[in-house]
């Protein structure tokens, strides 16, 4: 063997590693930052929670749900991806996860997320992609799927379709 097919070989062994681990090589090249933790009207008793990463699309609509429920009596709990690792699901009357599409596949907290609780009847999940028409595919999945293109104009259209959902 010379050292070019040894080269070829162990990239091919480090791709297939890094993609069974639910960790696409895009999101080791463009890491997304998450927004800061922000909660609304503490005591209330029916709550929400509201994971995303951070993007001028993301950050619009989080502030668009925010703005819409500031007035409410929802406790409206706002965390970034990474803070799914400590959150259970069944605290919350809803949840909802702003995931974008990298690679074919949604953001890993995510999809550690749902795979870590069973019951996902309270759950929505919006994938951002380019044509905005990608949704995750999981088995026996029964959360609500939407999709969208993080286009400014869609922003309205977007967080109305999410806050109908868990009113």
């Amino acid at each position: 063997m010379n050292r070019t097919n040894i080269l070829i070989g162990l990239v091919i062994i480090c791709l297939c590693i890094t993609q069974s681990g639910c960790f696409s090589v895009p999101h080791l090249f463009w890491p997304q930052k998450d927004i800061k933790t922000v909660e609304l009207n503490k005591n209330s008793s029916q709550k929400v929670l509201i994971a995303s990463r951070s993007s001028e699309f993301k950050d619009a609509l989080v502030d668009k749900i925010k703005e819409s429920f500031k007035d409410k009596p929802i406790y409206i709990k706002f965390i970034g991806l990474e803070g799914l690792k400590k959150e259970k699901d069944e605290k919350y009357n809803a949840v909802v996860m702003l995931n974008t599409c990298l690679s074919w596949d949604m953001d890993r907290n995510v999809k550690s997320f749902l795979k870590r609780h069973k019951d996902q009847s309270n759950m929505i999940v919006l994938t951002t992609s380019g044509d905005g028409n990608w949704k995750p595919k999981m088995k026996d999945q029964s959360f609500d799927a939407i999709s969208a293109a993080s286009k400014k104009e869609n922003i309205d259209q977007v967080a109305d379709i999410i806050i109908t959902k868990f009113l």
